[in-house]
C-alpha cells in the first residue's frame, strides 16, 4: 500500500513539475500596469493534490481548491487582504469518501515588476468528513490553524479586470484531532479592481 502511495505521489509531482515549468516560461509575457491601489476582489479555483501525514496517512486528488480574497492595495506593490482557502478532496477515511478543508484568515500580497503576485495568509481552519461530495460539510473533523502561499502571474484584460494563473500551497493542522494536511494546486483566478489599473 505504501509503495502504491509513493508511486502516486511521484506521478503527481512529475505532472506538477511539468506544469510549473510551463508556468515559469509564461513569465516572459509582461503586462502594462499602473497600480493595484484600492479595493479588489479575487475568485480563484483549480485542481490539486492533498496529503494527510499524521493520522490518516493518505493522499488524494482535490476535486476543487479555492483561494478567494477581498483586499485593499496600500501601494502599487503591497496589499492586505481577507482570504478563504481550502478544497474538497477525494480521500478515503473509514466510511467517508471526501475530506473538506476550509480556512479563513488575514494576509498580504506583493507585486513584482513583472506582475507576479506573491500572497501569504495565516488562517483559522476547519476539517470535515463526508460520504458524498454534495455533503461536503459533513461530520466535524476538528479545527485549528493554517498557512497559505500562492504565486500568481497576472495579465490585465480590461481597465478593472485581471486574470491570474499559478501554484497554491497550503498547510492545515487541527488542534484536538491532530490532523495535518498539505495541499498543492494550480489555480486560475479572476480579479476585479475598483480603481482602474490600466
Amino acid at each position: 500500500m505504501q509503495f502504491i502511495m509513493k508511486e502516486k505521489s511521484k506521478m503527481c509531482f512529475g505532472i506538477c513539475g511539468k506544469i510549473f515549468m510551463l508556468y515559469c516560461f509564461s513569465f516572459i509575457s509582461v503586462s502594462n500596469v499602473n497600480a493595484q491601489k484600492g479595493l479588489f476582489a479575487k475568485f480563484s479555483i483549480g485542481p490539486g493534490y492533498t496529503t494527510e501525514y499524521s493520522n490518516i496517512n493518505s493522499n488524494g486528488f482535490s476535486v476543487v481548491t479555492k483561494n478567494h480574497a477581498i483586499g485593499w492595495g496600500i501601494t502599487d506593490k503591497f496589499a492586505i487582504q481577507i482570504g478563504e482557502f481550502g478544497g474538497l478532496n477525494k480521500q478515503k477515511f473509514g466510511d467517508y469518501n471526501y475530506i473538506n478543508l476550509d480556512a479563513f484568515g488575514l494576509g498580504f500580497s506583493y507585486r513584482t515588476p513583472v506582475d507576479i503576485k506573491i500572497t501569504v495568509l495565516g488562517a483559522y481552519s476547519m476539517v470535515s468528513f463526508a460520504k458524498k461530495w454534495s455533503q461536503s460539510f459533513g461530520d466535524d473533523g476538528g479545527n485549528g490553524f493554517g498557512l497559505n502561499m500562492s504565486i500568481d502571474k497576472e495579465w490585465f484584460v480590461a481597465k478593472r479586470w485581471g486574470i491570474r494563473l499559478g501554484p497554491q500551497f497550503y498547510w492545515l493542522k487541527t488542534i484536538n484531532t491532530d490532523y495535518k494536511f498539505f495541499n498543492v494546486s494550480i489555480n486560475g483566478s479572476l480579479i476585479f479592481y475598483l480603481t482602474p489599473v490600466r
